[in-house]
């Protein structure tokens, strides 16, 4: 009868679970066609790296600990499953793991592991929890039930030590041995209860898991893996082109479920709703109304109404809806799932990705939606409205006719490209340092760095075009992929073979993106080089300015691209100068706020991530605030003088600091 019993429920607890996943793969499968299967060495690598090494877990070096723990433990338990099942139903084991030596040592290692690893965690929630960790039932329930799965094995495997002729001990299993010297010297018929309540236990808790996981956040046990692995392998500050034919009617960017990638569904049910995005998110920690977590909680919501009814429909085209159900049909991705003040207030900084334990992909998302915004319905704000129009009659963001000697070039005595006359670098200035006297500054002191290295630049004057770094993450892609092509076609023209750039986003751009449209040159950025001028000593900076600094990572060179040696090489270079780093810093960099379009549409006095950050500075006690981005530049120091912060801290960018030294 046990036997009936247990193959009912286990049949029914798998039929169940294997059910709801065939349901979430057709939900899934509803997305449209994406490639995320090549280069799979890369992939493994990848997969080796954030899931076999825990790399973004392992922040937390406690807690990572004990995840790697419950992990790992149930890898290694999983072959003792139906091992034990055989031993009770069928009197025999598995060949390799009942009676294996080696296995039941680490498998009693492990259960000992598991059990750390879960009082940890349920410690971690209840005396020292973080703020972005929530508490709620189902989480505390899940691991009170793996903890149920992991001790009551070890005690059944006690009680049947403690039936063995002359009871107790098996040296390969330890844990086991300690436990059945609570049962040695009992009556046989109490130790063989006792076993069956343990043998019972473990597997009903098993059962119910089952039906936990498919509707619960721990579908990730089964899908982050997954997900990890068709990771996008693109360049992490590249973002994925659109064809323009057709760009501009209701198919451009996304609006309804079925418009994102079958990938971009998949993320929404990998994700582990942990919280560790909103701890990063500087729009969310700053009590913008932004939050990267409900940008996959809510998709998940919105997919399980809506694709049963598309499936619905997709089986029999005759059927009639009732009411309830076509409201659900008519629910719009923008404006219903996610509000227009979500979508705009991201700034792009690439901060939830950095978190994310399981490789989500949240920035996508909000590009494809804003391209819809854009491209489709036309639909954006005034300030956006005059910042394109700006860009396609003049080139450039502050709509200002561009001569050959814009804030910075007055006297920097270098002439621009004529003719075949190029010398062996181009300076692209960038916007900012063309026409903001601010971000002038830090390229008038490059231009001089450079002259006194000796360095054969030259400028690109009045033909330098804005590269549509902002037109792109703002989601105008048809604005943007016409300024790279007309770039590419004349710069190659020209015969442009490197270009130092002094702007994060310019670097970013032309750099990772411009190679999709057939602009490939070397791109340096100037902290970089700065930094190769001073080891290779042409620069040799003597000036003691007794300075205590903190830097500020621009998102764009340190997340996107890596950078973060070289401008710190150079701080540490500079006679006099005591670096302080901030809480934030490097790739856990807390964003300046103006990055995905912001410092265009949002008011420095509204602007609360960069309000933030500057409170962050405030608080290192450092006078100068360094930077390697005229964006980061500008923005701080005028949210500081809003603030009324400005004599407390003064906004350099390292290149004005390498000057002042020299």
């Amino acid at each position: 009868m046990e036997r009936y019993l247990f193959f009912f429920l286990m049949s029914g607890s798998c039929m169940y679970f294997f059910y709801k996943i065939y349901r979430r793969i057709r939900y899934i499968r509803l997305g449209r066609p994406a490639q995320h299967t090549d280069r799979p060495l890369e992939r493994l690598k990848y997969f080796a790296v954030n899931v076999l090494g825990q790399k973004k877990i392992r922040r937390y070096p406690l807690f990572g600990l004990c995840h790697a723990c419950i992990m790992y433990g149930f890898v290694i338990l999983l072959p003792g499953i139906p091992n034990m099942a055989a031993e009770r139903l069928f009197n025999t084991g598995i060949p390799f793991v009942g009676k294996n030596a080696l296995y039941l040592f680490v498998k009693d290692l492990f259960i000992i592991l598991v059990i750390a690893g879960i009082t940890g965690c349920l410690l971690r929630r209840m005396i020292k929890k973080p703020e972005w960790l929530k508490n709620n039932t189902e989480a505390i329930g899940l691991l009170l039930l793996i903890f149920t799965i992991v001790l009551t094995e070890a005690l059944y495997h006690g009680t049947n030590l403690a039936l063995q002729l002359g009871g107790g001990k098996l040296w390969p299993a330890p844990l086991a041995g300690a436990l059945s010297d609570f049962f040695v010297n009992k009556p046989p018929e109490v130790i063989g209860t006792a076993a069956s309540i343990f043998w019972w236990a473990h597997f009903l808790a098993i059962f119910s898991l089952l039906w936990i996981v498919p509707n619960s956040k721990h579908l990730h046990l089964l899908f982050a893996p997954f997900n990890t692995y068709w990771h996008s392998l693109e360049h992490r500050g590249a973002i994925k082109p659109i064809e323009l034919e057709g760009a501009t009617d209701e198919k451009a960017g996304v609006h309804k479920m079925e418009d994102f990638t079958w990938k971009q569904l998949f993320e929404a049910y990998t994700c582990t709703k942990c919280g560790r995005c909103n701890d990063q998110c500087p729009a969310h920690q700053s009590g913008e109304p932004v939050k990267p977590k409900p940008l996959q909680g809510r998709f998940r919501k919105h997919i399980e109404e809506r694709a049963p009814l598309l499936l619905k429909q997709k089986s029999r085209q005759d059927i009639k809806l009732a009411a309830a159900e076509q409201a659900i049909l008519k629910k719009n991705i923008i404006g219903d799932v996610y509000k227009k003040d979500f979508i705009w207030g991201c700034a792009m900084c690439g901060s939830c990705e950095e978190a994310c334990p399981v490789s989500v992909e949240h920035t996508p998302k909000i590009i494809a939606m804003r391209r819809h915004l854009v491209l489709a319905k036309k639909d954006y704000s005034d300030e956006m409205r005059q910042f394109f129009s700006n860009i396609k009659s003049h080139g450039n963001p502050w709509g200002v006719a561009r001569h050959d000697n814009n804030c910075w070039s007055a006297s920097s005595g270098n002439k621009a490209i004529a003719g075949s006359n190029l010398a062996e670098y181009v300076f692209f200035a960038g916007c900012a340092a063309s026409f903001d006297p601010k971000a002038g500054r830090a390229a008038a002191a490059l231009n001089n760095m450079m002259r006194k290295a000796g360095l054969s630049f030259t400028t690109l004057g009045a033909d330098e075009w804005c590269c549509g770094e902002t037109a792109r993450r703002m989601g105008h892609e048809a604005l943007f992929q016409q300024i790279a092509k007309n770039n590419i076609r004349k710069w190659n023209q020209l015969g442009v073979r490197k270009i130092i750039t002094s702007c994060a986003h310019c670097y970013n751009t032309l750099k990772n993106e411009y190679p999709q449209f057939g602009g490939n040159w070397e791109v340096i950025h100037h902290s970089v080089l700065l930094a190769g001028l001073l080891k290779e000593g042409r620069l040799k900076p003597t000036k003691n300015n007794n300075t205590t600094i903190t830097y500020h990572d621009p998102c764009y060179l340190g997340r996107y691209n890596d950078v973060y040696r070289e401008p710190r090489e150079i701080l540490r270079a500079l006679p006099g100068v005591r670096l302080l780093e901030m809480q934030r810093s490097e790739n856990w960099s807390f964003c300046c706020g103006a990055g995905g379009g912001r410092f265009w549409t949002k008011a420095v006095s509204e602007n609360l991530i960069a309000a933030g950050r500057v409170q962050q500075v405030v608080a290192t006690g450092a006078s100068v605030l360094c930077t390697a981005c005229p964006y980061c530049q500008m923005l701080m120091e005028e949210t500081a003088a809003c603030r009324g912060m400005q004599e407390q801290i003064q906004v350099l960018d390292i290149a004005e600091l390498l000057e002042m030294a020299m």
